[in-house]
């Protein structure tokens, strides 16, 4: 399959994942309201540290906005520094963000999750981010 016939499940009755280990975080700092700072402390060389960064925003009043509100957002941001060949470092990281509407129920931001979560892992999304291609 590929990112043309792609094909996702609405309203699954579950998602998990499941085998594999447990990646675990502990709470680094809370740079500003709205953002907490995680690292994964079994990363001996703080160069290499792992390090997941959330945030959220809160509506606010807009009167450009078709509910009167700006979107409530939530996003999260995972660093995996990496050591090369030449001795310099690069970070590789995931991006995940939901926007929505304040007005939106609980059922349709679970919607957007369902999907954002299997946008991530399966197979028909996999050869967009693994290997860079759309089709």
């Amino acid at each position: 399959m590929s990112l043309n016939n792609a094909s996702i499940v609405t309203a699954p009755s579950s998602i998990a994942a499941t085998g594999g280990t447990t990646l675990s975080f502990e709470l680094f700092q809370s740079p500003r309201p709205g953002t907490s700072v995680l690292y994964v402390p079994a990363d001996s060389d703080f160069r290499l540290r792992r390090t997941l960064t959330a945030r959220i925003g809160q509506p606010t009043a807009s009167k450009a906005s078709p509910d009167g509100y700006t979107q409530a957002w939530a996003d999260m941001r995972y660093f995996r520094p990496r050591l090369l060949a030449n001795g310099l470092y690069t970070i590789d990281s995931v991006y995940v963000k939901v926007s929505r509407s304040v007005e939106a129920p609980a059922a349709d931001v679970q919607h957007l999750l369902d999907v954002g979560a299997q946008m991530l892992f399966d197979s028909d999304f996999t050869p967009t981010f693994k290997d860079l291609k759309l089709s």
